[in-house]
């Protein structure tokens, strides 16, 4: 006779602004998450998104404060990862971390936010024959998160996503979704 132990894996659903556990390695069913840090002065920096799919590992962070903090409605459920894929996953949340890091840089300030959403396209937008379709909506990024993410002002995202679509390196698309098309920019998420 044989006795298994059968350990229950934890799932959890949480609201947006909720602080995911930060100490087990999670399977992001549904929803979108951002990775957080500070500065010294206080400023919140991100430093990743995740969507869903995405493998979460524990974040390590030897007395830098960090957290990730639910953009939406999220289901995340206990994964126990082989070492090959937490590496994995330690190397794409590091690769994430710089690529936000040299957005943040970009000069003038508005190319930081056309880069950041075709950054945001090649992650986790559709891509169509007319370009990438991003739903701003569907990850609950408000003007005032993509300030925060691209170290704007949240007039100045407004005022430069109004350029933007002026411009035609974007559309709107159902009120809700930008589109941005195929060669007007070429390929500037690839830093």
């Amino acid at each position: 006779m044989i006795n298994s132990l059968t350990v229950e894996k934890l799932q959890l659903t949480l609201d947006a602004a909720s602080i995911l556990p930060s100490h087990l390695c999670w399977r992001l069913v549904d929803g979108y998450i951002r990775a957080n840090t500070w500065t010294l002065d206080g400023d919140v920096v991100t430093i990743g998104l995740a969507g869903p799919g995405d493998l979460i590992a524990p974040l390590n962070s030897k007395g830098q404060a960090m957290e990730r903090v639910c953009l939406t409605r999220v289901s995340v459920e206990e994964v126990s990862p082989s070492n090959e894929e937490l590496s994995a996953c330690l190397h794409h949340q590091m690769a994430q971390a710089i690529s936000l890091l040299q957005i943040g840089r970009l000069r003038p300030v508005d190319s930081r936010l056309i880069h950041l959403l075709h950054w945001i396209g090649a992650r986790f937008g559709m891509i169509s024959s007319q370009g990438t379709v991003v739903s701003l909506q569907e990850m609950n990024l408000t003007h005032r998160m993509l300030a925060d993410l691209t170290g704007m002002t949240r007039v100045s995202v407004t005022k430069a996503l109004s350029r933007f679509k002026a411009s035609g390196l974007i559309v709107t698309r159902r009120d809700v979704d930008l589109l941005l098309p195929h060669g007007i920019h070429g390929h500037p998420w690839h830093l």
